[in-house]
């Protein structure tokens, strides 16, 4: 059964309240959080429930309790829609691709001219294999549409990720790795759901484009897709530890970037004015949950490292708000010689693993 729009909302204020405090963003880039605020919890034809929630998963997919209403948005609801149906949710897809997600996402990154690229373009693109396995047999040219704005998009990624690769910047060619591979990881997913033949234009121009050893964009992606594979993955996952620490979850300044570079995410959760110190200690206790039930994710170790270098009283301080067990492995082992490797040398030792995979 489709979760109701009341209840979706709700699901959206567990997760980002920030979104509902101060006034209304204005503009049309911001129209999602708009529709989501002025919802007066009267009824809604299927166009307007699939506009709600597309909104809800554009609003919280950055955030540690995304709404789970991606397969709807992507294939569900598209399934026995009339033409009429279909055409106004591939528009409001369309209209998506310039939604400016900025507010509700740590995980992005700044290319060229300050050109963002972060995991909301994934959820873009699959949304958009919606629109077009939904219209590529009954329109034609609103298909041809939709395929048009994913080249569009897809050379704007390869774009970015192209200066990041020209920089030589080790760290930012990770960072953006794991976007890029996140993005047509979720297109492929997508493609396969929807079962394109390989004969479709979709799939012969973009499926499979960030897997490793892809010729497609000159094999740029499919480096991309091996640098994660090797190095990412396990940093950028869905964080369900971190769901414990409710306090995350009060300010779109406290939504973690991309992983494993936590240590300036971890500084400013030790610093947020929203949190009091049991706040915080209750983020470090779920950074060593996470580091234990998940073997050793590099990233919350930089995230403890970076609450210890700026929490009022440094490791004894916090260590006292915590359980035994937690200020035993602070003090102790293997974690607390990941956290103590200087931000600098982490970092360079980073940017090396790029050289470790020949670029195609």
């Amino acid at each position: 059964m489709a979760i109701s729009p009341a209840n979706l909302l709700e699901l959206v204020r567990n997760t980002a309240p920030f979104l509902f405090e101060g006034d209304a963003p204005s503009g049309p880039q911001s129209r999602f959080i708009r529709v989501l605020r002025e919802f007066d919890g009267r009824a809604l034809n299927a166009l307007e429930y699939y506009e709600h929630c597309l909104c809800a998963h554009w609003a919280t997919a950055g955030t540690f309790v995304p709404t789970d209403v991606d397969n709807a948005i992507r294939w569900k609801l598209w399934q026995g829609a009339p033409d009429g149906l279909i055409e106004g949710c591939a528009a409001l897809v369309l209209e998506s691709l310039a939604w400016d997600y900025q507010s509700v996402t740590g995980r992005v990154v700044f290319g060229p001219g300050g050109a963002p690229l972060s995991t909301h373009e994934g959820t873009w693109f699959s949304v958009a294999v919606g629109a077009y396995g939904a219209a590529r047999a009954r329109n034609a040219p609103l298909a041809g549409r939709v395929l048009e704005a994913m080249r569009r998009e897809a050379e704007r990624e390869r774009k970015i990720f192209s200066s990041f690769a020209e920089s030589g910047d080790g760290v930012a060619i990770l960072t953006a790795s794991a976007l890029i591979a996140h993005n047509f990881g979720d297109l492929d997913r997508v493609a396969d759901q929807w079962e394109l033949p390989p004969s479709d234009p979709l799939k012969k121009e973009f499926y499979d484009a960030a897997k490793p050893g892809s010729p497609l964009f000159g094999g740029l992606l499919g480096w991309a897709g091996e640098l994660n594979k090797r190095f990412l993955s396990a940093d950028n996952h869905r964080h369900y530890p971190l769901r414990a620490a409710r306090g995350l979850r009060r300010s779109a300044d406290l939504l973690i970037p991309v992983g494993p570079f936590f240590d300036d995410w971890g500084r400013k959760v030790a610093r947020h004015p929203a949190l009091k110190a049991e706040d915080v200690a209750e983020a470090a206790r779920a950074l060593i949950d996470g580091w234990i039930r998940l073997h050793g994710p590099v990233g919350y170790a930089r995230a403890l490292a970076g609450i210890l270098e700026d929490f009022p009283g440094g490791r004894n301080a916090l260590g006292r708000l915590l359980p035994g067990a937690d200020r035993r492995m602070l003090e102790n082992g293997a974690l607390k010689a990941a956290l103590d490797l200087p931000r600098e040398r982490f970092e360079a030792q980073w940017a090396k693993k790029v050289q470790q995979v020949a670029r195609a």
